[in-house]
Order: structure tokens, then sequence, then C-alpha cells
């Protein structure tokens, strides 16, 4: 069982390798795109992205002449379709559903992904617990990604709890990271679930 402190007001959650393990479908898609577009990713590379939107992935990964001659955004399109032909290949991740169906009506409980909005919300459908959520950001929402500590303290502010009252689950390094800066208490998935 996973221990949330009795003092905290709030828990946030990612949504792929935290709440489902989708990172295999997520893999997969990636290495499609890349083979079809020949540009290398690395595992350690995908590792070290893992959190962030698909656009602004491609874009640190293409150079200034590939962004000439690619269409980030269709390239973008084309990840995340193939990501969801096979979305009825996730699996939970069964402590963190738990998790959610426990606190659910008792915590405020936020989603944050760096997914696009159809995949993130077709998984959790998948698992039958989107409405556990006061709400859920995407690739596709105006907010900060990941990689900034003020895409979690920007819930906080939404949910008007204090930062360090809030409880964050990700398997991600940019937003591992950036949890922390935000100091809240973080659950590292990867110590839960490699």
């Amino acid at each position: 069982m996973i221990y949330i402190h009795p003092k905290t007001q709030a828990l946030i959650f990612d949504c792929d390798g935290t709440i489902a393990d989708t990172m295999v479908i997520h893999t997969e898609a990636w290495n499609t795109i890349a083979d079809r577009y020949q540009f290398k990713l690395t595992p350690a590379e995908f590792q070290h992205y893992n959190g962030i939107p698909t656009l602004q992935i491609l874009q640190m990964l293409t150079t200034h002449e590939d962004k000439k001659r690619f269409d980030l955004h269709r390239m973008v399109h084309e990840k995340e379709n193939l990501a969801e032909e096979k979305m009825d290949r996730v699996i939970a991740i069964q402590p963190v559903v738990d998790l959610i169906k426990r606190y659910h009506q008792k915590l405020p409980m936020v989603v944050i992904s760096g997914g696009m909005r159809r995949n993130v919300l077709k998984t959790l459908n998948i698992l039958n617990i989107t409405n556990h959520f006061e709400f859920i950001i995407t690739a596709d929402d105006n907010h900060p990604t990941k990689d900034s500590p003020e895409a979690f303290t920007l819930i906080a502010d939404r949910l008007a709890v204090d930062c360090d009252k809030c409880h964050v689950f990700e398997d991600g390094k940019p937003g591992l990271i950036n949890a922390v800066k935000a100091n809240m208490m973080v659950t590292d998935m990867r110590t839960i679930y490699p």
C-alpha cells in the first residue's frame, strides 16, 4: 500500500507510467516515427524526455535543418494516432489505481500529463476512473509543462492548497525534479513499478 501523509490535502498524478502502464505503447509509436522520419531517439533520450509533450520533444530532437524538412505537427498527429490504435493494451498500475479509488471524494485529485487529451482520456476511461479527478491537464491545454515547477504550483493555486500539502506521483525525470522544486511531496513511480 502507498503511504499518504495525514496532512496531505491534494494528490497529483502523471498518467502514462504512473496510473497506467502504457510506456510500451508510446515507445513503439516513437520508434515507428523515428524510423519513418529517420531521426534518432535513444532509450536514454526517451527516458530523459518522459512526461514532456510530443511536440516539445520533437522540437528538441530535430535540428534546424530537420525543422525545415519535417512537418512537426503532422509527426505529432501520426505518433499520437499510432499510440491510440494500441490503447486497448493499457494495463492498470494497480497500487495507484487502488489509491485513486480509496481517496476518491476524500481528497482532490488531478492528472497532469504530457500526453494528448484524447489518449489520456481514453486511458482513464478504460480504467474507469476519469470522474475521480477535479481536473485533467494534458499537452492540449494552455498550462506550463512539467519541465517547470510552475506546472505544479499552478495546480496547488487552483486547488487553493499549499504546495507542501500536495503529493505528486510521477515517473518522468522532468516531473520529479520540478515537483520537488515546487516543494511538494513526491513518489517516484520507478521505485514502485519499474
